[in-house]
């Protein structure tokens, strides 16, 4: 699995972007990450977690606009933030594979 967090990060292809279009594609390939890490969480214990997962990347996708509109330390924040959500999923999602592995 390639790095989903540097994935994020890595802003617009195009280097002509304003900020706010750049902003607002880093929100949407979290909202599209966060849905895959949702979709990964399948079994039965993982009901809530993945509930929890799809509350937030719908309040995220709803408030992309204003978050590419945020100013520089705001969004950096909830980039960072962001970023931090990420890594605590793909460690949840790895330590099943992990822990069963004998």
């Amino acid at each position: 699995m390639s790095d989903i967090v540097a994935d994020l990060l890595r802003l617009s292809e195009d280097p002509n972007a304003d900020p706010r279009s750049r902003r607002r594609q880093t929100m949407e390939r979290l909202v599209q990450t966060l849905l895959a890490m949702a979709d990964a969480e399948t079994g039965s214990e993982d009901a809530q977690h993945r509930t929890s997962i799809v509350r937030l990347t719908t309040i995220i996708r709803d408030m992309t606009g204003r978050i590419a509109e945020a100013d520089d330390a705001t969004f950096s924040a909830i980039v960072r933030e962001a970023a931090l959500l990420l890594r605590s999923l793909q460690l949840r999602q790895a330590e099943p594979a992990t822990s069963s592995v004998h």
